[in-house]
């Protein structure tokens, strides 16, 4: 998951958790789930004024953490990605969404969110399709990208090379790379033309020797949410990130850093993060309440404007990149905030035998 400055998580957790149980320590009318820092947090007093109740609050730093969670305790609404909801969908943990239910329309979603939960949809080979918005409703999304300070890294090298970039040697001890198996594989897979959902032993080895490389040739640190601060403070100047994140660190860079953001036309991993009802819901009616509410235009602006991910909704997208709008916050990063389709782009799966695989490989690499 992604999220602006991790280390506060815990903090305006249990503040909101206080604020939220208005004095009573047993949990609130509604218990939220969601990744840290992905909300702005003045919508949930407001949701409690208006439907006179109490939010219980809480925050997760991983779909992983948030699926174990979810096997021992209950809550009404989680906002997992793709794959993640994928994997409760199949162990039977979440209620379908009733649509009827919902008060904006998937007409409303972005032409980039239609295509790529069509592609979702479809069957890709031996890979059975898979209908996420049977089981969720889009919060947010956005892609993996190359961050670059174009100051420090050559543009032509960046768009010339694409994922290879963090394999030039020129670039030693400049970059980072992220500290995670999924992304790592990703751009290691992409780069050669393979799927990131591959389960090819041949392909996940040539893959895992591609990242290896890019320890070797770069010297590259291996980073997660210090990036947020790092990039924009030029410690490093090439990495790894996503979009949402690369805009925060973009809008808060010292003045001897450019940062750029780049999309290989070898495609990327684009990722939908999704509001979801868990099957031991206490309240579903207010869990929808709570999906409406966060759709709403004005709400669904605030919680971009802070958070700095690409909203479902196209009205959304458009206010918040002109440069004419009162609420233009992202009119400078407009070319970076409106994603771009590109029908080499893939979303996650989910893979028990795979994941455990990947895992497997991330550990031996930091042998090396």
């Amino acid at each position: 998951m992604k999220r602006k400055i991790i280390s506060l998580c815990t903090i305006l957790a249990s503040a909101l958790l206080l604020s939220g149980c208005k004095g009573n320590t047993s949990r609130g009318d509604l218990k939220v789930f969601q990744p840290g820092e992905y909300i702005d947090e003045t919508l949930i007093k407001e949701f409690e004024d208006e439907y006179n109740c109490s939010v219980t609050y809480l925050t997760f730093d991983s779909n992983e953490a948030a699926v174990t969670k979810m096997s021992t305790e209950d809550y009404d609404i989680v906002t997992p990605s793709d794959y993640s909801i994928e994997q409760l969908a199949k162990q039977d943990m979440l209620l379908e969404i009733d649509w009827s239910r919902i008060e904006a329309t998937q007409d409303n979603y972005t032409d980039f969110l239609r295509e790529t939960l069509a592609d979702l949809k479809s069957d890709k080979g031996d890979v059975k399709g898979f209908d996420l918005l049977k089981y969720g409703v889009p919060y947010f999304y956005g892609q993996v990208v190359i961050v670059y300070d174009a100051n420090k890294i050559s543009k032509e090298d960046v768009e010339t090379e694409g994922w290879d970039i963090f394999r030039n040697p020129k670039y030693k001890n400049l970059t980072a790379y992220y500290d995670n198996p999924r992304d790592g594989f990703m751009a290691a897979e992409k780069a050669l033309g393979y799927s990131m959902n591959t389960t090819d032993p041949k392909e996940l080895e040539e893959a895992f020797n591609w990242v290896i490389d890019v320890r070797k040739a770069t010297n590259s640190a291996f980073k997660t949410d210090e990036l947020l601060s790092e990039m924009p403070q030029g410690k490093y100047a090439l990495s790894l990130m996503y979009s949402g994140d690369a805009i925060y660190a973009m809008s808060e860079e010292d003045e001897n850093v450019d940062l750029q953001m780049f999309a290989p036309e070898s495609g990327t991993n684009v990722y939908i993060d999704a509001m979801v009802i868990p099957k031991n819901c206490k309240n579903v009616d207010l869990a929808y309440n709570w999906i409406n509410f966060m759709n709403r235009h004005e709400n669904a602006l605030a919680n971009s404007i802070e958070v700095g991910y690409t909203s479902p909704f196209t009205s959304v997208c458009e206010e918040i990149t002109r440069e004419d709008s009162e609420n233009g916050e992202y009119a400078d990063y407009a070319d970076y905030y409106n994603l771009e389709y590109n029908y080499k782009n893939e979303v996650y799966r989910y893979d028990s035998q795979l994941k455990i695989k990947i895992n497997d490989f991330w550990v031996k690499l930091k042998l090396y």
